[in-house]
């Protein structure tokens, strides 16, 4: 380009600056922009701004993009480099493509925490527990100590499944190895325990939780299990703790109103949503609703309170997959023609 050499190193390190520093901020769509247009000018790549190019693909569930990025990997001889390896592990886990992750995981010779993590997390996130557990089963004969993600991991499948006494030796065994559970352990657990119907237990753990206080979302994953089970106290209290800390929050409202709609009491259910509508008014972005039956399903970004969340999510993914392969069969038609 005519300009001098230590020019360019300057210019390309700022580039590279720029785009790992919006690909660390959570702006994965921009940071993919940056990166495509320094390979466009021409920028040699190191292992760093493909593992942060890789990350970025991983916050958004490009897939595409990560393809691409993998043969970037190959093209650039960081195959065996454990930070670009363990990105694009991460990567297809995360996206759901357990197959590619698999073949990753199995060509990096030295498997650190994060490899663990990104498989086990994987598995258990995309309904294939036993093989999560499986995968633990493996790191600790390969002689890692699990962390707090490790464990959300597990605790997660379990709840998936329903699987109560396998969480609870979990939740046993990261407390024997001194990790404090945070927000996300106890909301796993007290899923799971709420919806394996073990409602006064899940009532112990929470209030005996250091979130007990200033998470009402954990109170209303215990008030959607109460109306699944038509448990009246029980649900009032959970209902009562949530709104003592988030007192205009609608979900609450429709699962308390859902509570008394079980339990036949409509004078009462009248009231609620006379409130609930007069709370649309203000109605909080990203919020949906449907009546069915009398009974009102609420879902919101992020929200794990809805009874039947594991059925939708399994729908999810077989919509998915039905998506995938109308997409290939496409492809196939285009490329045949």
């Amino acid at each position: 380009s005519g300009m001098p050499l230590h020019a360019e190193v300057v210019k390309a390190g700022l580039e590279t600056s720029v785009f790992v520093g919006h690909s660390s901020s959570g702006e994965a769509e921009l940071a993919l922009k940056y990166f495509i247009s320094m390979l466009q000018e021409g920028y040699k790549v190191d292992s760093f701004s493909l593992s942060s190019a890789l990350n970025s693909t991983a916050e958004f569930a490009g897939l595409k993009q990560g393809e691409m990025l993998h043969a970037q990997v190959v093209k650039s001889g960081y195959e065996g480099n454990i930070c670009a390896s363990g990105s694009l592990l991460d990567m297809y886990a995360k996206n759901g493509a357990l197959q590619g992750a698999h073949l990753v995981f199995y060509t990096i010779p030295k498997r650190d925490l994060k490899c663990w993590n990104s498989m086990i997390g994987g598995y258990g996130n995309y309904g294939n527990s036993e093989m999560a557990f499986k995968l633990f089963g493996e790191m600790i004969r390969d002689e890692l100590q699990p962390d707090h993600v490790t464990y959300i991991s597990l605790l997660s499948a379990c709840s998936h499944c329903g699987l109560v006494e396998k969480g609870k030796f979990y939740w046993f065994c990261m407390m024997t190895d001194g990790i404090m559970p945070g927000f996300k352990h106890y909301t796993s657990m007290v899923s799971l325990l709420g919806r394996a119907g073990l409602l006064e237990e899940a009532v112990d753990l929470l209030q005996k939780s250091p979130f007990a206080k200033k998470c009402p979302e954990l109170w209303r994953i215990l008030l959607s299990s109460c109306v699944a089970l038509n448990d009246l106290s029980v649900g009032i209290h959970a209902a009562e703790q949530a709104l003592a800390q988030d007192p205009d929050d609608m979900s609450t409202h429709v699962l308390l109103s859902n509570l008394y709609a079980a339990a036949g009491k409509w004078d009462v259910v009248a009231e609620i949503r006379k409130k609930i509508r007069g709370m649309m008014v203000e109605k909080e972005p990203g919020l949906s609703w449907i009546e069915i039956k009398s009974t009102i399903h609420v879902f919101s970004a992020d929200d794990e309170c809805h009874s039947q969340i594991d059925d939708c999510r399994g729908e999810l993914l077989r919509l998915k997959g039905n998506m995938e392969l109308l997409y290939s069969s496409e492809n196939e038609l285009l490329s045949s023609g």
